[in-house]
């Protein structure tokens, strides 16, 4: 089986190290060029003044022993010091004939054509002593073998630091590269370079946090199209439902007289509260697709969950479920009835179905610094790990058939309610609810 061929380098990798190289390169060898220049420049000068002293004490030295301004003595000396050596009279005549400017007697030195430069010295009254040299230039300081190689190996060790550095850099950010076509599936590729505390590290905690960022937005955007066509559905079934059960309701309040059997009126006011159940629901049903501010009535809410659980009461005994019933009253609050009625039915058939060989629910209440808070306590199996963190997420649900609506009209409801719900287990088993509601002053 022919093996994948290895993926080609990355144009990121290519690009970086090309540029770090040949900046690295580029300044190496401006930075060497200009200070071989300040160098030759700071050589040259000490040259120069080398040269003065020279000149000086040979002019001393033919003064002092009177030597004959001849010829031979200016052949002599030039092949002693390997320089060219000159003679000039009061009139000009230069010893031996050559061809230079007029240059004024001193110790100064004064550059020629040729890459020359001379030094004229007065001997006394009537004649000068010249001395003429090879100037060296900066570009002949370049050209010197040794220099040549030292100016190579610098340049090499330049350009090996500077991929040294672009290393460094590009390997973390190709691998980042490589990792963004995966950062965005579940499970997120893990990213090293996070642990890094540069600038790079920087970039990948950031390019993470952009993630959680998007992943959010995505799933608020998908719940935004749950609800849209869940909005659409509720409105068409309760359009279809609403008016069905308001006739069901109103034939059953018409057959409804005190001279039917005990049993008819009995199954004549299970229809009623059974209707009432779904219309709750439809209402239920409604409120998650289009919510709406709250009613602000005064409301004692011990008075609200006892009508609450009268409705349901039915439900737990055929499920072998004790209601135990632990309320504070009053605890005046300002409120809707209709929707608090709802987001508690809600609470309490949760915690129903979560006792199906049966239990007890507890229900209790306290007031704490301007606050009333309920429990709702099944001694069910409890919350799992996922229901504790996303319960209130709407179609989220564990039960079989479950829609994964109650909790999240629960959750709704009581914070409009300017109130929170709280989700927890408690030892040895069973889940609690917590709610947490706003006293009316």
């Amino acid at each position: 089986m022919p093996s994948t061929p290895p993926p080609p380098p990355s144009p990121v990798h290519q690009g970086l190290v090309v540029r770090f190289g040949l900046a690295f390169l580029i300044f190496g060898v401006c930075g060497s060029l200009f200070l071989l220049a300040w160098f030759h420049h700071i050589a040259q000068r000490q040259s120069a003044e080398l040269f003065q002293k020279l000149a000086q004490n040979d002019a001393d030295f033919v003064r002092e022993l009177r030597l004959p301004r001849s010829e031979k003595l200016a052949a002599d000396l030039g092949r002693l010091l390997k320089m060219e050596i000159v003679f000039r009279d009061a009139t000009g005549t230069l010893t031996p004939q050559v061809t230079l400017p007029p240059l004024p007697a001193g110790d100064a030195v004064h550059r020629l054509s040729g890459a020359r430069e001379a030094i004229a010295v007065r001997l006394d009254e009537t004649h000068d002593l010249l001395f003429i040299r090879q100037a060296d230039t900066w570009v002949g300081s370049i050209a010197r073998p040794g220099t040549l190689g030292v100016l190579l190996i610098f340049w090499l060790l330049s350009l090996a630091l500077a991929w040294a550095l672009a290393r460094q850099v590009v390997r973390p950010l190709t691998s980042l590269t490589r990792s963004l076509p995966g950062l965005f599936q579940d499970p997120a590729p893990a990213l090293p370079e996070t642990s890094r505390p540069d600038e790079i590290g920087q970039l990948a905690r950031g390019l993470l946090d952009a993630r959680s960022r998007l992943l959010e937005e995505r799933k608020r955007r998908e719940q935004s199209e749950k609800l849209a066509l869940l909005g659409r559905m509720a409105t068409g079934l309760a359009h279809e439902i609403k008016n069905p059960v308001a006739s069901i309701q109103l034939h059953a309040q018409l057959a409804d007289n005190p001279a039917l059997r005990p049993e008819t009126r009995e199954s004549l006011d299970f229809i009623q509260k059974e209707s009432h159940v779904i219309e709750g629901l439809v209402n239920q049903w409604l409120y998650v697709a289009r919510p709406a501010p709250p009613g602000t009535s005064l409301l004692d809410l011990a008075d609200v969950l006892n009508q609450t659980l009268e409705l349901i009461r039915a439900q737990a005994t055929h499920a072998e479920v004790q209601i135990q019933i632990q309320l504070t009253s009053p605890m005046p609050i300002r409120g809707d009835r209709q929707r608090l009625q709802q987001a508690f039915r809600n609470l309490a058939l949760n915690a129903i179905q979560a006792m199906p060989t049966g239990g007890v629910l507890t229900i209790g209440s306290t007031l704490q610094s301007g606050q009333a808070h309920l429990t709702f306590t099944d001694t069910g199996r409890g919350f799992s790990p996922a229901a504790l963190a996303n319960g209130a997420d709407l179609f989220f649900s564990e039960r079989e058939g479950g829609l994964g609506i109650g909790l999240n009209v629960v959750h709704e409801v009581i914070t409009h309610h300017h109130g929170h719900v709280t989700l927890h287990n408690v030892t040895p088993n069973g889940a609690q609810v917590l709610i947490t509601l706003p006293l009316a002053e």
